[in-house]
């Protein structure tokens, strides 16, 4: 795929389609442009990758397909709005259409590159892609786009082939009870406080706030959003499946998943922050949270014997709490304890202590 120099941004570089279907607001959260206004998050992709498995490795329990059917019903909200924001035009789009125009958005949000195989109405869509950003996300992602369209459950099935690899979507019968619960985790969405005070330089062509194309290069062509910093890839992508999958399993397992979560985000956190920490400080970092729609950093308090921090907005508390804690940790080069000494609506309030 080649995506027209027309479509790329003359001024900052980026695709064009990114500030026309996106806002960054002052509180700290991207959000899609048109209704229903649905969050997205610029998501660590090596993160997500890691964090899933190791789930799984330290409860005893693949949560695999639970991973793929929050993708799922987040893949059918997110295509059912978009068909419908098309009707409201007053033109009935064709499934194929849709799901062609859904490919093209992977590309601009670096979820990889995909096309369009074979198709037969109510009953298959066969997909080729190529540099996917997480195989059974994107699984949960596409399943969930057929159903919107074909209106019956997709059952995502993953082929390799040599040049590039395949998505075969079937149509079955549902799983009730499962879907049920997943879509109303979907519905509830994250909690969001709508004030804050944030500014940015925009660009004047596209509208991205400028710090983005700082720090990220965004090559649509390839799907690849990368970290300059780090080098890590990143994906632009909705935030409440995600979101959905989290409090799903805390249903099945329990609320000590969250401190599992948190566990793993901390370590990948470490990791993270010694690749870079000769680049950057700690207060550097934390000002690119809202940027990212990971929460908007309300509250640094320090003294000897630790951090009091509060995050307004946090796209995933339990993550973002370890991520929290890694951070420090890294940049004071000691130990500490968390504490989470209170989670309002739509508020992460830590308590970092130091450790003898």
């Amino acid at each position: 795929m080649t995506v027209d120099k027309k479509k790329i941004c003359g001024n900052c570089g980026l695709p064009s389609s990114i500030g026309k279907g996106n806002m960054w607001h002052a509180n700290g959260v991207i959000t899609a442009s048109y209704p229903p206004h649905i969050r997205g998050t610029l998501y660590d992709i090596d993160e997500l990758n890691a964090l899933f498995p190791a789930i799984s490795e330290r409860i005893g329990f693949d949560i695999t397909r639970l991973v793929v059917e929050g993708k799922r019903k987040d893949g059918k909200r997110y295509a059912d709005s978009l068909a419908r924001n098309i009707k409201e035009k007053g033109r009935e789009p064709a499934p194929v259409e849709i799901y062609e125009m859904i490919a093209r958005f992977c590309s601009y949000w670096g979820l990889g590159l995909v096309s369009v195989a074979e198709y037969v109405e109510g009953e298959r869509l066969t997909l080729g892609v190529r540099n996917v950003y997480s195989e059974p996300m994107y699984m949960g992602d596409w399943s969930g786009v057929f159903e919107a369209m074909e209106k019956r459950r997709g059952d995502p099935r993953w082929r390799d082939e040599d040049v590039h690899d395949m998505i075969d979507v079937v149509a079955v019968e549902g799983e009730p009870e499962l879907e049920v619960r997943i879509e109303q985790e979907i519905e509830l969405g994250i909690p969001v406080d709508d004030e804050g005070d944030l500014q940015y330089r925009h660009c004047p062509e596209c509208e991205v706030p400028l710090e983005i194309s700082k720090q990220f290069s965004w090559d649509a062509d390839d799907a690849n959003i990368v970290e300059r910093d780090s080098g890590k890839r990143f994906i632009l992508h909705n935030t409440n499946g995600f979101a959905a999958v989290v409090r799903v399993l805390r249903e099945e397992l329990g609320d000590e998943i969250d401190g599992i979560i948190t566990g793993i985000s901390r370590d990948y956190a470490r990791e993270y922050y010694q690749g870079i920490g000769g680049e950057t400080s700690m207060d550097a970092e934390l000002m690119k949270f809202p940027l990212r729609s990971w929460g908007r950093p309300t509250r640094l308090l320090r003294s000897n014997n630790g951090y009091g921090i509060r995050i307004a907005n946090p796209y995933s508390s339990p993550v973002l709490a370890g991520r929290l804690w890694g951070l420090v940790e890294t940049f004071e080069g000691r130990t500490f304890s968390l504490q989470v000494r209170g989670e309002e609506e739509g508020v992460l309030d830590l308590a970092l202590n130091l450790q003898d």
